[in-house]
């Protein structure tokens, strides 16, 4: 498959990080029933456990982010690890490339060879040399004799870069169209999109399903981003999950009671206030004015940023909430922010951060880049916020039973959703009686027209 081109736009890579411890035309939207009759799915004892039903591994028919372009040395190969593959990232004649990492013929680990000619890889163990596509061109230890090149050769996987992205299809089948599967910021000729990375010790599921629940205000309360504002309330009663495409969102995250509630609450259980002072009510107004605003990772910075933001987020299929094969998107405000969960093995995640911005003024576009970017996403909010949530993920279980909340709401349909997608092997796959069936509510497609829009 030819690389696709790289969609125009300004591009920021950044490095890994690690812890220790368009869209399609048509879509049709499922209204789930109501949160009250909501069961959890895995609450008796004896029966399967639905969540067996997603893999641990991933989904293998779709794109997923590999690398950053500029992470990509020009002699030395890159090794990757994803879906509990490994792969040999290098410099192709035509992109980035991407191979079976090891050699076909002694298993050596391709990753550890060289780039020593133009658009190929050398193994380290007897220099069989692999181009792009993965076929065997030369024996470097036989020389020019050896009957080897042209009938030797690695799985070469298919990938495409975008926005100094290198995205990659790890399916068996024939890659989908990219502008379907991914999100339409990375298409975006004026969309200013910036990645960063970092490593999760945790299964790809439950480091996703970290996401629209009310653990933030809790979990994340000493954290920098949390620290800036006013103590965060959270509900949602009544919310149903609404499937579009591949995504599933909640039709509203706030039910509009939390403006009546006082700052502290008292709670009979404990005896006591929650929180326990009101200590950042006195200094998060600082963080409200002109000069600090920016370092907030909610609202909008200084500068002028166009409306795209605002279009994308109110796109029923990749405003805010998880999409297939394992992102959170979030809108804020000026910029959407995407959170993707992509599994390395059944103990690590790598968390690829896409963010697009889209600044109509050079300096806006500057400071973000340069101010912004660095301090208020890749540290404060990828690191600080972020990795607050992989410490205790890590000693988190995902094979015991579980109690739900009415909070758990957008969890449930999640789950519901990956184990229909993991039936099929892709979303777009999904019989429409099937999805009505699981999720509940009236089907408002059009006659002939599928669950997910085809």
């Amino acid at each position: 498959m030819q690389n696709h081109p790289a969609a125009n736009g300004d591009i920021v890579s950044q490095t890994e990080h690690r812890v220790s411890t368009r869209r399609a035309d048509t879509r049709h939207e499922t209204r789930e029933q109501p949160i009250e009759r909501i069961r959890a799915i895995n609450n008796a004892v004896g029966k399967p456990d639905p969540r067996d039903g997603i893999p641990a591994l991933g989904f293998t028919e779709y794109w997923y982010p590999l690398i950053a372009v500029g992470r990509v040395p020009r002699r030395k190969p890159v090794l990757v690890k994803l879906l509990g593959h490994e792969l040999c990232v290098f410099r192709g004649k035509q992109g980035i490339a991407a191979l079976e990492n090891h050699c076909t013929h002694r298993g050596a680990a391709l990753s550890q060879g060289r780039c020593f000619y133009e658009g190929t890889v050398s193994c380290p163990y007897h220099g069989w040399t692999y181009n792009e596509h993965g076929t065997c061109v030369a024996v470097l230890s036989e020389g020019p004799t050896s009957a080897v090149p042209g009938h030797a050769s690695v799985k070469s996987y298919p990938v495409c870069e975008l926005k100094d992205i290198v995205f990659v299809w790890m399916g068996e089948g024939e890659p989908s169209d990219p502008t379907v599967d991914l999100m339409p910021e990375l298409f975006d000729p004026n969309a200013l999109v910036m990645n960063d990375v970092t490593i999760w010790p945790a299964n790809w599921r439950p480091a996703l399903e970290n996401f629209n629940d009310n653990h933030v205000s809790y979990a994340h309360r000493n954290s920098l981003a949390l620290l800036m504002i006013p103590w965060i309330k959270i509900s949602y009663r009544g919310a149903r999950p609404v499937t579009t495409g591949g995504s599933v969102r909640l039709d509203t995250y706030d039910d509009g009671s939390t403006a009546a509630r006082p700052y502290r609450e008292w709670i009979e259980g404990v005896d006591g206030y929650w929180p326990k002072h009101e200590w950042r009510r006195h200094w998060a107004p600082l963080f409200r004015t002109r000069g600090l605003k920016w370092l907030r990772q909610l609202g909008t910075a200084s500068g002028t940023f166009a409306e795209s933001a605002g279009e994308v987020a109110d796109d029923p299929e990749w405003g805010t909430g998880p999409h297939l094969p394992g992102m959170i998107r979030l809108s804020r405000g000026d910029n959407m922010y995407t959170r993707w969960c992509v599994p390395i093995d059944e103990h690590e995640t790598r968390q690829f951060y896409i963010t697009a911005f889209w600044p109509e003024r050079a300096t806006t576009r500057a400071f973000t880049k340069k101010i912004r970017w660095p301090i208020t996403f890749r540290f404060i909010n990828h690191r600080n916020f972020g990795l607050q949530d992989a410490v205790f993920l890590a000693n988190t279980r995902y094979d015991r039973i579980e109690r739900f909340s009415q909070f758990d709401v957008e969890t449930v349909a999640w789950r519901r959703f990956c184990i229909l997608t993991a039936r099929y092997g892709r979303h777009d796959r999904i019989p429409k009686e099937e999805l009505i069936a699981a999720f509940g509510g009236a089907a408002a497609a059009a006659e002939g027209e599928s669950a997910n829009g085809d």
